[in-house]
């Protein structure tokens, strides 16, 4: 008699399970996506620049030697309020290329890279730099003091753009929208963050030739976020 009445018990639980299953199965929802992004203008960034020996003709011995690259390298900082102490030298990166250039004969450079924030004019600093010698300069990084607040506030706008396109959906179809069942926030690497890959910003070429516009877009610092909600259909 015991064995039938948990038998029976049993089926009572699994009808009830199942009957559960139907009613979820069934329910009314809705899943949408919503993203929000923004551009910040940074309030500080890290040039790199690159200096390289050059000659002045085809002959090598018209070479123009690292130091004297340097001396008006140094002199151009001065004049846009910068000092040789504001410049991080990489040795390892030197030391490795000198070793490079004294097996195959070429020319050597040198890697710095200079913290910059809003008191730099970034603009004359990039034209003061258009001379034989700098091979490069780029933006390797850049931020604001504001950035953590921004995502959160990026964060928020994503998920109301969310709920405003589950309420205009449903409305086009005369049904309107309930509570809130889940929100997931997409994963960070799916996320544009830094201008120019996700990063963050790395690597971004610039030239004397660029003008305030350009130089704002950048160093800019671009969030993109991106969130999937889901609603119940009243």
């Amino acid at each position: 008699m015991k064995n039938i009445t948990l038998v029976l018990v049993f089926l009572a639980f699994a009808n009830f399970a199942m009957g559960q299953e139907l009613v979820n199965d069934f329910s009314k929802y809705i899943v949408v996506t919503g993203s929000a992004e923004v551009s910040v203008p940074p309030d500080e960034i890290e040039l790199q620049i690159v200096l390289k020996e050059y000659s002045k003709s085809d002959k090598i011995k018209d070479k123009v030697n690292l130091k004297s690259i340097e001396t008006k390298f140094f002199d151009i900082l001065n004049k846009n309020g910068l000092s040789r102490d504001d410049l991080v030298f990489d040795n390892r990166s030197f030391y490795w290329y000198y070793w490079w250039v004294y097996r195959n004969d070429i020319y050597k450079q040198k890697i710095y890279k200079i913290i910059l924030n809003n008191s730099t004019d970034f603009l004359s600093l990039v034209q003061d730099l258009d001379i034989d010698g700098v091979n490069s300069l780029s933006v390797t990084n850049s931020t604001n003091k504001e950035l953590q607040k921004l995502r959160k506030e990026v964060k928020i706008t994503a998920l109301r753009a969310a709920k405003e396109k589950a309420e205009y959906l449903l409305e086009s179809i005369d049904e309107r929208i309930g509570n809130v069942i889940s929100i997931e926030e997409m994963p960070e690497n799916q996320n544009i963050f830094w201008r120019g890959n996700q990063s963050i910003l790395s690597n971004v070429s610039i030239s004397s030739n660029s003008t305030n516009k350009e130089m704002e877009n950048l160093s800019s610092i671009k969030l993109r976020y991106e969130v999937k909600a889901k609603f119940e259909i009243q």
